[in-house]
């Protein structure tokens, strides 16, 4: 079978086409355009610049006719002495007239009727004499061509009172326009309606007031042209600060030398400006700070939006209108996966629609995770193939959620990044007071956690992570140490604890802070002893659950409780006898609430040191200690568990 492999050049797109005449305007009118275009524009195609020598000239020009989204065409006086110009103008205006081309023609000191009616300088009978049939065939479409363009409206230098005004006219025409070409995709468009419901009130633009008014968009990370950061991180927010006023003012700027430089242009040319600035996915306050410090750098009425992952960062900036950004409902949610996954179709059958909603449901409403489902699932011919991308997909993180989340997770602090991925491997839907007594300062960190977006906090006061993200935490665990699992620092996966408990030494596992170990899941049964808690020594987190409820226990955990702050045994209903402590040097408290059968402690665990406690596990006050273990023998499940501290088997 035959195939095709595209170059480079097959897929250049470009967003203006110059055409002129080069022998009448190359060095004036088209140079200045040129530059000015530059500035504003992504890609501007200029034949005696952009091919390459040795390049066949005539196909590479209609190709670029052909990719580009606006023509600008030059004509000067002596235009049509060029069948070269001539062909060019043919093409265009065929492509106008299909709709499939913009086209802005600059009358240069010539009549915008003459050209239209083919008059003095324009006159095709220059090419009568050799009126050859193929000759008469090009003539007749010239013609058509000259007649369409003079009937196009345009620019007439003319009637402009200097060349440089003209040409800052026409970039902010061409700007405008292209920003107005840009295509929305279907997931920025489901939903929007109920943001704008609340937005609009906000910004307010048509206040009486005429004051100037900043407007803060929270929400997770999305994936999307960010092109504020993708400026800072190349040029520095001095460069940042150039691109701003370029784009506004429609000049391009002078190089700005220092940050300081840059405040003081933006507030002395702005300020008497009516401006609608937006900031997209700024990260840190000295952006914030070098781009739009204060209200007073803009004109009357001026709006500024910023929008970020990061509440903080809004708190910072004092900021008192910011709107968060809710997941997508369910039924929006099924609309953009199928939008991108059918091409606006409806599944061709009930099996995909069944799988659609796997998907959707899969997303939890993140725009972003819809579209990469949805490009993903396309490709796959099958059913049957799609049941096994999803499979995938529910195990591991698409790339570009994996980016979003990482690009936030980097964000954090060292503490900060070790609590939440202890949150995405172990606490996820648990209690937020309970889990936050086990950190450091963690009601503080974990409460930054969610002003970046990273997790939320329930109603009924649980801590809430996106799945994917709870993938993407879970993944970055994973990629720490990929191939040597006895190196990893938190384990949750059943077969894997299997393999760790059983057959590593206690060396191997001293980077093992975490456990989650689900005896339902649990492929055979394993014994869980104190030779164990001594084997993973660096221990600090160790949850089991299990569904029996009947343990009758005296537990010996004589072994590997040197670390033990707290021990919890709240609920062990059908517990006799709290094991031998004497080795637990570290202990500070031990709960017993709701042990029914118990019947004696051991006289060495009660010295005066020990804080013994028979109320609810809430109401204690422990040590801040993160190293606690949780020995309780009631069902439990996941984010039900009301106990305090950071373990429980039952």
């Amino acid at each position: 079978m035959d195939s095709f492999v595209a170059s480079p050049r097959d897929k250049k797109r470009y967003d203006v086409f110059l055409s002129f005449r080069g022998k009448d305007t190359r060095r004036g009118i088209v140079s200045h355009l040129h530059s000015a275009l530059v500035g504003r524009v992504d890609d501007t195609f200029k034949d005696d610049e952009t091919i390459e020598i040795g390049d066949t000239i005539s196909e590479e020009i209609k190709e670029a006719i052909r990719n580009s989204k606006f023509a600008i065409v030059v004509i000067s006086k002596d235009y049509v002495s060029s069948t070269w110009c001539l062909n060019e103008l043919q093409m265009i205006m065929d492509l106008h007239k299909k709709k499939q081309l913009l086209v802005l023609p600059i009358f240069y000191d010539v009549v915008p009727s003459d050209v239209k009616h083919q008059r003095g300088t324009f006159s095709l009978r220059r090419y009568q004499p050799s009126m050859e049939r193929t000759m008469a065939a090009h003539v007749r479409k010239w013609r058509k061509a000259l007649t369409r363009v003079g009937g196009v409206s345009g620019k007439d230098s003319r009637a402009c009172k200097d060349e440089a005004t003209m040409v800052d006219d026409i970039v902010e025409h061409i700007a405008r326009e292209l920003t107005s070409m840009q295509p929305l995709e279907m997931g920025d468009i489901v939903g929007m309606d109920a943001h704008m419901e609340q937005i609009e009130p906000l910004l307010d633009m048509d206040s009486a007031t005429n004051d100037v008014r900043m407007i803060g968009i929270w929400g997770m990370g999305g994936i999307g042209k960010t092109t504020i950061a993708k400026i800072a991180g190349r040029n520095g927010l001095p460069g940042l600060q150039r691109e701003l006023l370029s784009n506004i003012l429609g000049k391009k700027q002078a190089n700005i030398s220092d940050k300081e430089k840059g405040c003081n242009l933006i507030k002395s040319k702005l300020k008497k400006l009516k401006v609608l600035l937006v900031l997209d996915d700024v990260d840190n306050e000295e952006q914030l700070l070098a781009l739009a410090k204060d209200t007073s750098w803009f004109g009357p009425g001026s709006r500024i939006i910023i929008t970020t992952r990061d509440l903080g960062l809004l708190h910072f900036c004092r900021l008192r209108i910011v709107h968060h950004v809710n997941f997508l409902g369910h039924d929006d949610s099924i609309r953009v996966f199928k939008q991108v996954a059918f091409d606006g179709g409806r599944p061709p059958s009930d099996v995909y629609e069944q799988l659609s909603i796997r998907a959707s449901k899969l997303a939890q409403g993140l725009p972003s995770a819809l579209d990469a489902f949805g490009t993903y699932l396309r490709q796959k011919i099958s059913t049957e193939a799609w049941e096994r991308a999803l499979d995938i997909l529910e195990k591991f993180p698409p790339q570009s959620i994996m980016e979003i989340v990482r690009t936030s997770y980097e964000g954090l602090d060292k503490r900060d990044q070790a609590v939440f991925l202890h949150l995405a491997c172990l606490f996820n839907g648990d209690n937020f007071h309970r889990v936050a007594t086990l950190f450091d300062h963690g009601d503080e960190r974990i409460k930054d956690l969610r002003k970046k977006s990273l997790i939320d906090i329930s109603p009924d006061g649980c801590i809430t992570m996106h799945v994917l993200v709870e993938q993407a935490g879970r993944e970055i665990v994973l990629q720490e140490s990929k191939s040597k699992l006895w190196r990893r620092r938190i384990l949750w996966e059943p077969e894997e604890i299997v393999s760790v408990l059983q057959n590593t030494t206690g060396i191997a596992l001293a980077t093992t802070e975490g456990v989650s170990l689900h005896m339902c899941d649990m492929p055979r049964m394993v014994s869980i002893d104190g030779g164990i808690l001594n084997a993973i020594n660096n221990l600090e987190y160790f949850k089991a659950f299990t569904h029996l409820n009947n343990i009758e226990s005296t537990l010996n955990f004589n072994q590997g409780l040197g670390q033990l702050k707290r021990l919890d045994v709240t609920g062990s209903k059908n517990l006799i006898e709290i094991p031998d402590l004497s080795r637990a040097t570290e202990l500070e408290a031990l709960i017993m609430k709701g042990c029914r059968r118990l019947e004696k402690i051991p006289e060495n665990d009660s010295p005066s040191r020990i804080q013994t406690q028979a109320t609810p596990a809430n109401h204690i006050d422990a040590s801040q200690s993160s190293k606690a273990i949780n020995f309780s023998c009631k069902p439990i499940h996941r984010g039900e568990n009301t106990h305090r501290v950071n373990a429980s088997q039952g």
